[in-house]
C-alpha cells in the first residue's frame, strides 16, 4: 500500500515538474513571455503579493463569497428538496418550475443582482447561493426519492415522528447524494464567484485576474490562476475530508478494493 501510494505521488510530481520545465523552456525559446510569462516570473509575483499581504484581501473576499453562498445554497437546497419530496402534490406542482429555473443561465442574472445589491459582496453571494441551491436541490431530491419506502413505513408504524424518520432513515440513506451534490457544488461555487467578480467588483481573485489582464501582465494573471488552483484544490480536499467523516464506509471500501487488486 505504502509503496503504491509513494509511486503514485512520485509520478504526479514528475508530471507537474515536466509541465513547469516545458513551460519555462517555451517561454525562453518558442513563445514570447509576454503571452505565457515564465515560472520564475510568476513565482516572483506570488512572493511579492504574499510578502506584502496584497493577496490576502483578495483571497478572503473570494472565500467569503464562496462560503456564504455555499451555506445559504446548501441549507435552502436541502430544505426545499426535503419539503417537496415529502409531498407528491407539492413535488408535482413545483418541480417543473425548478427545472425551468435551473435551465436558465444564472450568469445572465448578474446585472440584475448588481442592480439590486450593488457591486460589493452581496451580488456574488447571491449568484453562488443560487447556483449551489439547484445542485443541492436536485441531488437531495433524488436521494430522498430513492429511500426505501418500507423503512419509512416501519418507522411510522413504531410511532416515530416525521423528524425522527428524517434523522434516522432519510438523512443517512440520502447522505451519498448530499455529498455528491456538495462535491459538484464546490467547484461551481468557485467559478460563479470568480465570474461575478469579472463583471463588477473592487476586490477578489476574479478582480485581480481581470486587472492583471487589463494591464497586460501575464505574470500577474498566471499568479492569480495559481492561487485559484490552490483554493480549488483546498476546497475539494475539504469535501473529501467531510466525505470520509460522513461516509467512512466508502473510503474503507476503496481501501479493501485496492488491497484485493494487489
Amino acid at each position: 500500500m505504502l509503496s503504491s501510494r509513494s509511486g503514485t505521488t512520485f509520478a504526479r510530481f514528475l508530471i507537474v515538474a515536466g509541465i513547469v520545465v516545458a513551460w519555462d523552456l517555451a517561454g525562453r525559446t518558442i513563445i514570447d513571455p509576454f503571452y505565457i510569462s515564465r515560472p520564475s516570473d510568476v513565482a516572483e509575483r506570488l512572493w511579492d503579493w504574499v510578502s506584502t499581504g496584497y493577496i490576502v484581501e483578495h483571497v478572503l473576499t473570494t472565500m467569503a463569497e464562496i462560503v456564504y453562498g455555499l451555506v445559504i445554497g446548501v441549507v435552502l437546497g436541502v430544505l426545499v428538496a426535503v419539503i417537496l419530496s415529502s409531498s407528491p402534490t407539492l413535488a408535482a406542482v413545483f418541480s417543473p418550475f425548478a427545472t425551468v429555473a435551473y435551465s436558465f443561465p444564472q450568469v445572465a442574472l448578474i446585472p440584475l443582482y448588481i442592480l439590486w445589491f450593488g457591486v460589493f459582496l452581496m451580488p456574488k453571494v447571491v449568484l453562488v447561493a443560487v447556483v449551489v441551491f439547484f445542485l443541492m436541490f436536485f441531488n437531495t431530491f433524488e436521494g430522498v426519492k430513492n429511500v426505501e419506502g418500507g423503512l419509512i413505513a416501519a418507522m411510522r408504524v413504531m410511532g416515530a415522528k416525521r423528524l425522527d424518520v428524517f434523522r434516522i432513515v432519510v438523512l443517512p440513506a440520502s447522505a451519498v447524494f448530499l455529498i455528491t451534490g456538495l462535491r459538484h457544488a464546490v467547484p461551481f461555487a468557485l467559478r460563479a464567484a470568480v465570474f461575478a467578480e469579472f463583471i463588477a467588483s473592487v476586490r477578489g481573485l476574479g478582480f485581480l485576474a481581470l486587472t492583471s489582464a487589463r494591464s497586460y501582465s501575464s505574470a500577474g494573471l498566471f499568479a492569480t490562476l495559481m492561487v485559484l488552483l490552490v483554493v480549488g484544490v483546498g476546497l475539494n480536499a475539504l469535501v473529501s475530508w467531510l466525505e470520509r467523516v460522513v461516509l467512512p464506509w466508502r473510503s474503507a471500501g476503496v481501501d479493501v478494493a485496492a488491497a484485493m487488486q494487489r
